[in-house]
């Protein structure tokens, strides 16, 4: 998974890549309650499934752009680190 963008959850954040992005967006569009994604939990480039429940899908960013982006107190990026 070549991940570029950060998922931000009510509750955590996850490395998905763009496939990944535009099938959340796309439930979310079709008012789906869950959606399974791959995602890359340990920021190691290995991938599992989750089941995410679309209502806490909060935002997407991208990581190249993380810099730019103010965020609140409460959430935390994760960036691929090495």
């Amino acid at each position: 998974m070549a991940a570029r963008y950060s998922l931000i959850l009510s509750k955590g954040t996850h490395l998905v890549d763009e496939s990944t992005r535009r099938h959340v967006l796309t439930a979310i569009e079709n008012g789906e309650r869950i959606v399974e994604i791959p995602v890359d939990r340990y920021q190691d480039g290995m991938t599992t499934t989750a089941t995410v429940v679309t209502s806490h899908v909060v935002a997407f960013f991208p990581l190249d752009a993380q810099e730019d982006v103010e965020l609140p107190s409460n959430v935390t990026p994760l960036v691929r680190r090495g």
